[in-house]
């Protein structure tokens, strides 16, 4: 008997039930009060980013590319306000989410776990007319499911050069979408089952947008399998771990244990971790060590600076070098160690601002960033944490060392309430009113509350304008 059948002919039950059965039973009372916050912090946090990214081009452009697909008034999309059929609100809505990378992580799953999760709760929860206590509940299943799914294979999607936030997001946002619609269990484990075929994403981005796409089609595609589920299209139950299934296929094994153990009873979502810098989140860790160490010399005195960093990530974070060192845009930038490295040494903040509303090519920046070198780090816990190290060797002889076995924002080291409603604000008033994001804050903190999600697609909008 192959591995793979032996595995998976001791379940008693296919994966795709056990969630189909999370994702519709599952009670507010069912859900720790730790986790009911976690989500309610997460969704803030992710609509926050959402609203500012539909001010850049490639939200402008992405609401163009979805009107292309057919009209409708389902649901809103964020920042324009422009109404859409759900699935094309769920598509545009999840570029925004994760457009700025400035959305959440599961650090052990490696995954963005709210963005493709909010978009289709925001879309088909507005179009069906859902209580906010629903669409919360929605919004759980949704990112719980999805951080299990990217645990399973934390480290191997990436080896293999798939971005678990696409394809793994595909399974959440059909989780969210078959709840709020009203799926049946047959009909949800049919969806799963379409989904398998519809999870896709790699890693091969290059300087491209295809990135911001991922949350936004996986947003989609949950919507799509949903509907057809409903209807009565029959998907495979065995989906997920059958011999040809989403983690053969993906990581090339069945993970032991399977992303459905003890769903319910241990609550993977707590592992999220929100972003206080709109970068790559591998970095953050050199961002809070240069935060201690500046003050303790001058820039001019740097000879050289050493960056340890898990060996999987050196080529997609430092190389090529002279492109991080000069990044050509602000998302290139953005996935630079050594670039990222002198902006929090030389500005002393790393925000939205010093990406894309001041040039790119300070000298004091482009300086700390030219004596940055990034190197293996042995002692690297990866994917459990993202740590890194950072020793300033100066031109007297002295070295200056901060090691952070994880960064500010992750479980280990949380940011505040205040801190995080600050970073919504100053997200959300790019594009809206103080007093517009103050409620929306107010509204998304007591969605419990909330007999429909129509105040917070109406503050969500351009029309409230900044002042």
């Amino acid at each position: 008997m192959d591995a793979f059948k032996e595995q998976v002919s001791s379940q008693r039950e296919w994966q795709s039930a056990r969630f189909a059965d999370f994702a519709i039973g599952l009670t507010l009372s069912e859900v720790p009060a730790a986790v009911q916050d976690l989500a309610k912090r997460h969704w803030l946090d992710t609509l926050g980013v959402a609203i500012a990214s539909s001010a850049f081009a490639f939200g402008r452009v992405a609401l163009e590319g979805v009107r292309e697909l057919g009209t409708g008034s389902d649901a809103t999309a964020i920042g324009s306000g422009a109404m859409l059929p759900a699935a094309s609100a769920a598509l545009v809505n999840g570029v925004l989410a994760h457009g700025l990378d400035f959305d959440d992580t599961h650090i052990g799953g490696i995954y963005h776990a709210s963005a493709p999760a909010l978009a289709t709760v925001l879309a088909v929860g507005e179009a069906k007319k859902t209580r906010g206590r629903d669409a919360l509940l929605a919004f759980i299943a949704a990112i719980e499911i999805g951080c299990r799914l990217a645990i399973a294979g934390a480290g191997d999607f990436t080896r293999r050069n798939f971005h678990a936030t696409a394809v793994c997001g595909t399974f959440a946002a059909a989780a969210a979408a078959g709840r709020l619609s009203g799926a049946t269990r047959p009909q949800l484990v049919s969806a799963f089952g379409l989904c398998g075929s519809m999870a896709s994403g790699i890693l091969e981005t290059g300087e491209s947008w295809l990135k911001r796409l991922h949350p936004g089609w996986s947003a989609h595609a949950g919507v799509v399998a949903a509907a057809l589920g409903r209807v009565g299209f029959i998907g495979p139950d065995t989906v997920l771990e059958g011999r040809r299934g989403f983690y053969a296929a993906h990581i090339g094994h069945v993970p032991d244990p399977l992303p459905g153990h003890q769903l319910g009873a241990e609550w993977r979502a707590i592992g999220l971790a929100l972003k206080p810098y709109p970068c790559c989140h591998v970095i953050h860790a050199f961002v809070d060590a240069a935060f201690e160490l500046r003050d303790q010399f001058a820039l001019g005195d740097v000879e050289r600076i050493e960056c340890k960093l898990t060996r999987e990530w050196l080529s997609l974070v430092t190389e090529p070098r002279a492109d991080c060192i000069r990044p050509a845009n602000a998302y290139r930038a953005l996935f630079s160690v050594q670039y990222v490295v002198g902006l929090a040494l030389a500005r002393g903040r790393v925000d939205l601002a010093a990406f894309y509303d001041e040039p790119l090519d300070a000298p004091d920046v482009l300086a700390i960033a030219e004596k940055t070198w990034c190197v293996d780090d042995p002692e690297s816990d990866y994917p459990a944490h993202f740590p890194g190290e950072m020793i300033v060797h100066l031109r007297n002889g002295r070295v200056l060392s901060s090691r952070k076995p994880w960064s500010l924002g992750t479980p280990e080291w949380p940011i505040s309430q205040a801190d995080l409603e600050a970073k919504f604000m100053a997200n959300a008033t790019r594009v809206v009113s103080t007093r517009a994001a103050e409620r929306l804050a107010e509204a998304v903190m007591h969605l419990e509350d909330a007999d429909s999600l129509q105040e917070i697609m109406s503050l969500s909008t351009a029309a409230q304008a900044p002042h």
